[in-house]
């Protein structure tokens, strides 16, 4: 699998944690999924505007093990690019008919093991210091932010009106959660203003994506 061409804010994510440099090679991992992504089945729209009920969340058999990220391959999404270089883990979704050399939409999964220290507030400004260091006439949004399962999250959109290395706007909503054993982002990118039934669906996928605890019953994964 060929790197992708980075959006703005892989690149910033990188740095922020000193990781590896916005340039550097992620050896691929074809046939390896990082133990703390758990790719699900896309669940239908119509159970996604609502919180799932108790009944719906106390659902047990999972067999997953210790603090995990749950996340899902979009209907329609194909996971393009998996990689990891020291203690990051990185997973890149694209459409079907796209690639991560030319894509309208990707979704990005980065988790960083071990690193506990770090808040959702403090990576949201400092990324977004970094995002208007990297892009001119840059705006941000608040979108969300509190406690869901019991781990702090938080939630906000950069906006670039004219991306340099693509020449092309680049919308981007994060979503970073504080875990217990690691900490974790996910990012849905466009490369077009997406409109407010886009908006909706993909803050609908945002919404459930969750760190679990299969050692804390009241953060079980489900």
């Amino acid at each position: 699998m060929k790197k992708s061409t980075n959006t703005i804010s892989i690149i910033i994510t990188t740095s922020l944690f000193l990781l590896a440099c916005s340039s550097a090679y992620l050896p691929s991992l074809a046939t390896a999924t990082p133990q703390t992504i758990i790719t699900m089945p896309p669940m239908p729209s119509e159970f996604l505007t609502q919180p799932p009920s108790q009944t719906e969340t106390n659902q047990t058999g999972t067999g997953l093990e210790n603090e995990n990220l749950l996340t899902g391959l979009p209907d329609g999404f194909k996971i393009g690019y998996q990689a990891e270089q020291g203690n990051q883990t990185i997973t890149e979704m694209v459409a079907e008919s796209e690639s991560v050399e030319d894509w309208t939409t990707m979704v990005t999964v980065q988790v960083y093991l071990g690193e506990k220290n770090t808040t959702p507030q403090q990576a949201q400004e400092t990324m977004t210091i970094r995002w208007f260091g990297a892009c001119e006439n840059s705006e941000t949004y608040p979108v969300a932010d509190g406690v869901e399962n019991g781990y702090n999250f938080a939630l906000w959109m950069l906006y670039c009106p004219l991306n340099p290395s693509t020449q092309k706007v680049e919308y981007t909503y994060m979503k970073a959660i504080q875990g217990n054993d690691s900490f974790y982002l996910a990012q849905v990118a466009f490369r077009y203003k997406p409109t407010d039934a886009k908006k909706k669906q993909w803050m609908n996928y945002l919404r459930e994506v969750q760190v679990c605890e299969s050692r804390l019953p009241d953060r079980a994964c489900q």
